[in-house]
């Protein structure tokens, strides 16, 4: 009896996978193929053989030349869509059944979710439009004196050690420790020392948001195959001790500031006139289109509600999450190519020279920053190849017809598309492996082979495009401007430029596994 029901449930659970594992087929698209119980497609990121960029690269590589495969995350069916035209339909111009995310979110037990990049539906058009003027040339313009002080720091703790003979930097670490100063500086309007205190308050929360430890591995993992599942779990993706933080500090600036009617060109003061007033004030001298008077009414005519503590807490930690990682890890990109690409640097370098002889001024400024072209194709030659964010992901929001096709993709569908797949794909990008800043010169996309459709977006695209694209481009090439107007950069161990990189195998984010010795020398 025993032996029969074991019989009865084996053959019921291999009925069951068969019937799971031909989801793509009964729909008429195209699956990968030799689906495994339990792993689905996904076998190498289960055995850390590959990070999720890599194993979507992977799959874009094997099935590039179909328009869209459908693949499996363990049980989870995901459509990986490969197509330039597609994804502009997602996107873009059918943004409105690609709106959201297919992320877990549980507001109950992660209150920091409530951002722009989690939250779904009418909750994140409302906050999109509310947040939309934050990040205008104008308010960075404002707020550029606070990043070019925290560069200060950074180059007087160059020049000290230097002086000292230390001339060896890990500047993984020390970008990070950068772009903490500049973000807690802009976020908090908290001046921080995180370079010249590595063990800073600041400095541990961040490296505490990125935690690349078996369980946060494990979490990220559940949360991208099971996200209803990871919900219904009460699991929570960040470490309490981070809300705690991120929620106390907030609450401790706002009402210092409204105390002593205290005012900053931060981001800080954005969120407070957000909580207070329920829009963001807009220059009216400025010629700056982005910055345009938002009412906050939606097509239903409710009227949305100013940000409360807690809301502001949650934006203010995704712009502290993201706003120091993705900037220092393109900026150690970026650097490593230099160091690998000495000619590189020099254009770089006499770039800039040329630049500041133009101007009296011995500092840099605002306008001048963005006049560094060839620095500025350097930047968007490292997200071409690097992107830091490695895919875009997407959830349908109503059944998709595609176009000219009978195929429709269900209500609820998750979307993913690689942009390690494609910004490294010969078809689209001339030697792809080869760093080549010449590329965007002339080109918005870096690629002459391709004029329709998307193929270039390290920021993602339409309006779930990121909100601080504009701002994390911008400490990056002030940083890059930092190290190169002064110094020469090198490989402290030459053996590092000699292959490609490696990554992480649990971070979702590119993060090399190779530690960023390099050389440094005066000009």
């Amino acid at each position: 009896m025993i032996l029969l029901c074991i019989i009865f449930l084996l053959g019921a659970f291999y009925l069951l996978n068969i019937y799971i594992f031909n989801y793509w087929k009964r729909r008429n698209i195209p699956q990968a193929e030799g689906q495994k119980i339990l792993v689905g497609d996904a076998s190498t990121m289960f055995l850390r053989k590959e990070c999720l960029g890599e194993f979507f690269q992977t799959m874009y590589n094997k099935y590039k030349h179909h328009k869209f495969i459908g693949a499996y995350l363990s049980y989870r069916p995901v459509l990986i869509v490969n197509d330039p035209e597609l994804i502009q339909d997602i996107m873009i111009r059918n943004f409105t059944s690609f709106h959201d995310r297919p992320v877990p979110i549980n507001e109950e037990v992660d209150p920091l979710t409530k951002n722009l990049f989690f939250i779904k539906g009418q909750k994140w058009r409302d906050l999109r439009v509310k947040m939309s003027p934050t990040f205008t040339s104008g308010k960075l313009k404002l707020m550029f004196s606070i990043m070019t002080d925290c560069g200060k720091v950074l180059q007087d703790y160059i020049e000290k050690n230097l002086q000292e003979n230390k001339n060896v930097f890990e500047f993984r670490d020390l970008l990070a420790r950068f772009t903490t100063n500049i973000i807690s500086s802009v976020a908090f309007g908290i001046d921080n020392d995180c370079i010249n205190e590595p063990d800073n308050i600041f400095r541990k929360m961040g490296m505490k948001i990125f935690d690349q430890g078996i369980v946060q591995g494990m979490k990220n993992v559940i949360g991208l195959l099971t996200p209803a599942f990871f919900v219904k779990l009460n699991i929570s993706l960040f470490h309490r001790d981070i809300y705690d933080f991120i929620v106390s500090l907030v609450h401790q600036t706002i009402e210092y500031r409204e105390k002593n009617n205290f005012h900053r060109n931060d981001f800080m003061q954005l969120l407070i006139e957000l909580k207070n007033q329920g829009y963001i004030s807009v220059d009216k001298n400025s010629k700056d289109e982005d910055e345009i008077e938002w009412k906050f009414e939606d097509t239903n005519g409710h009227e949305m509600k100013n940000l409360t503590i807690e809301d502001i807490a949650a934006q203010v930690f995704v712009f502290f999450a993201a706003g120091f990682e993705t900037s220092s890890s393109t900026m150690q990109l970026c650097l490593y190519e230099l160091c690998k690409n000495q000619n590189i640097q020099r254009k770089v370098q006499q770039e800039i020279d040329q630049v500041m002889k133009s101007t009296e001024s011995k500092e840099i400024t605002y306008d001048l920053l963005h006049q560094l072209k060839y620095l500025e194709c350097c930047v968007d030659e490292t997200l071409r190849k690097y992107p830091i964010i490695p895919i875009h992901f997407r959830e349908s929001t109503k059944d998709y017809k595609i176009p000219n096709t009978d195929i429709v993709i269900d209500k609820g569908t998750a979307i993913y598309i690689s942009l390690m797949g494609i910004q490294r794909d010969s078809d689209i990008y001339e030697d792809p492996m080869t760093f080549k800043p010449e590329r965007f010169l002339n080109s918005t996309t870096g690629s002459p082979k391709v004029t329709k459709g998307l193929v270039y977006t390290p920021f993602g695209d339409g309006p779930r495009k990121c909100i601080g694209a504009r701002m994390g481009k911008f400490q990056t090439l002030l940083g890059l401007y930092l190290l190169m107007s002064k110094y020469n950069v090198s490989f402290a161990d030459e053996s590092l430029g000699k292959e490609e990189l490696r990554y992480h195998a649990s971070s979702l984010v590119l993060t090399p596994l190779e530690k960023f010795n390099f050389k440094v020398t005066a000009r």
